[in-house]
Parts: structure tokens; C-alpha cells; sequence
């Protein structure tokens, strides 16, 4: 019986900790807004003006009515899919995420991650199902936890165990339970690079039909070893009208980190609008992925939890 108890303390405990690496993320869900550099939170970045190296375009100034600042974003973001869809089976890469979840922002973690792609999930051969592993490296107190989630396999549930002695309990959990959730604003279905530009494709047409935002581009932007464009797109106002009803905006601003040689967005972060007048914009969701290394060869043992590299 004190065995048995000690199991059951054990499990509860490595349930509530686990599932705060599952990510998502990036991928995405307002990936639209993604990818900034250090300084986004600087009320300086919502000037409408452009700084050096910068271009401004705001469909409010434009003659056609067919014609928006958005237009640029989305045509790129549509190339860079198709392009990793194309060209990329796997990758590996460290990615960094901020949350707010819950109302509190949740600290800054680290992880590594594989990444292997499957068959296509979609008629139109966009979207390809997944297999993922994700190895917590920060913070200390995290690091070790490791999770391991294949598309349509062990039900469509995750594998995760917790880091330390809890680590010799592994438990199986739905990616959208309220357990695997805990700490998370996306389940680990939306996880990954994919995922986050369709994402930035769906919302940036929906944004595009709501109505006017200001889009600011800046070049040469460093980001690890990387070399990127900056995007950032501004909503001035929280709220629209459309057709009698009153729709509001999902960000106030929202930055994008693209690398045009790699064409992958390697960071994206957005922000709520000021709590006050001259406030500074709340982080709403920050994902950075860094060391990212494309077709590597990633295979089954990669996300096989009886992998003798890995403590599940």
C-alpha cells in the first residue's frame, strides 16, 4: 500500500509539471505577428513613421480599394510554405517561448526540439502530419523533462515525464486536456514551423477583410547567426465595424522575424494593446527558434520512447 501511494503521489506530481514545455506553437496561433527582436516591447516601434531602412505602408493612403498593406506579408508568407513544404522533411532546432497564460506571463523556457514530417493531412498537400520531441533545457529547475507526441499514434496522445526522480514515471495525456494544457496557450498539435505559417496565412485574410493596419518593414535584422527581415504589423485601433457588428483586432502589435534565405519565420511575437494611454503593449505570446537545421535524416528512434537516449 505505501508503494502504491508513493506512486500515486509521484504521478500527480509529474503531471503538473510536465506539460509546461509543450509548446505550440510557435506555432502560432496569431503568427502573424510574430518574430521581434529584443527591443519590440520599446513604445518607440509603434511610431508610424519609418525609421532608416525602413518602408511604411498603410492602406489608408492607397488609391485602390483591391490594394493592402498586408498584401506583401501574405504573398510572402504563401511562398515561404510552399517552400518548406517542397524542400523540408525535418528539422531540429532550440526554441524559446513566452506565454501569457491565465493572465500571468509564464517565465521564458528552453527546449530542444526534432521535428519530422509525415504524410499529408490535407487535400491540398499544405499541411503534413507530424511526429515531435521536445527536451526542456531551461530553467534548471525544468531541465530534463522530455515529451514525445507522433500524430495518430498511442491514440493521438502525448508521452512526457517529468525531470529528476519523477522522471521514472511517464504518463500518456490528450494534447488538449485540461493537464497537458496546464502552463500552455496551444496544445502540442499546433507546434511547429507549418504550422505557424499557415496560421500567419489564415489570420493575416481574415485581418485583411476586417480592415486598415499599418505594416512596417525593417532589413538586416540579427537574430542568432541569422540574418532576417523584421515585419511588424501595427493596429491602431482595437476595434472595427463590420456589417452593423463590432469585431475587434487580435493584437495590437505583431512582429515577424522571417530569414529570406531560409524563408522561415525564426521568431514571432505579439502584443495587446497599452492597459493606459502612453503604456507600454502586454506580450501576449513570444517563440524564438535558434540552431535550426534542416533535413537532417531524423527517423522512428528519434520519437520512439523506448529510445535508450531518451528517460521515458
Amino acid at each position: 500500500m505505501a508503494r502504491q501511494g508513493h506512486r500515486v503521489w509521484a504521478t500527480r506530481l509529474a503531471i503538473c509539471f510536465i506539460l509546461a514545455t509543450v509548446v505550440a506553437g510557435f506555432s502560432a496561433y496569431w503568427i502573424w505577428d510574430r518574430i521581434a527582436n529584443e527591443s519590440v516591447t520599446k513604445p518607440a516601434l509603434l511610431s508610424t513613421e519609418p525609421k532608416s531602412g525602413e518602408t511604411n505602408s498603410n492602406p489608408e493612403n492607397e488609391d485602390h480599394s483591391d490594394v493592402h498593406a498586408l498584401d506583401p506579408v501574405l504573398d510572402l508568407a504563401r511562398t515561404a510554405l510552399r517552400n518548406h513544404v517542397e524542400n523540408h522533411n525535418d528539422y531540429t532546432a532550440v526554441l524559446a517561448k513566452r506565454e501569457l497564460v491565465g493572465g500571468r506571463l509564464i517565465p521564458e523556457s528552453k527546449m530542444a526540439m526534432k521535428l519530422k514530417y509525415g504524410p499529408p493531412v490535407s487535400s491540398d498537400r499544405s499541411e503534413r502530419s507530424v511526429s515531435v520531441y521536445l527536451k526542456s533545457l531551461e530553467p534548471r529547475s525544468q531541465a530534463g523533462r522530455e515529451v514525445i507526441w507522433v500524430e495518430g499514434r498511442n491514440d493521438n496522445k502525448l508521452t512526457a515525464h517529468e525531470a529528476g526522480l519523477l522522471g521514472v514515471i511517464s504518463v500518456d495525456l490528450v494534447p488538449e486536456s485540461r493537464l497537458a494544457m496546464a502552463g500552455n496557450r496551444y496544445p502540442i498539435t499546433e507546434v511547429g514551423l507549418e504550422k505557424l505559417l499557415g496560421k500567419l496565412i489564415e489570420r493575416g485574410e481574415r485581418d485583411r477583410k476586417l480592415g486598415p493596419a499599418t505594416v512596417r518593414t525593417t532589413e538586416n535584422i540579427p537574430l542568432g547567426d541569422r540574418n532576417c527581415r523584421l515585419i511588424e504589423i501595427v493596429h491602431e485601433t482595437k476595434t472595427v465595424l463590420v456589417e452593423g457588428r463590432t469585431v475587434e483586432f487580435e493584437f495590437h502589435l505583431a512582429q515577424i522575424f522571417i530569414d529570406l534565405e531560409l524563408l522561415l519565420p525564426l521568431k514571432y511575437a505579439s502584443f495587446s494593446w497599452p492597459k493606459s494611454d502612453g503604456g507600454v503593449p502586454e506580450l501576449l505570446e513570444e517563440y524564438t527558434y535558434t540552431e535550426v537545421k534542416l533535413n537532417v535524416g531524423l527517423g522512428e528512434k528519434d520519437f520512439d520512447t523506448k529510445n535508450p537516449a531518451y528517460r521515458f
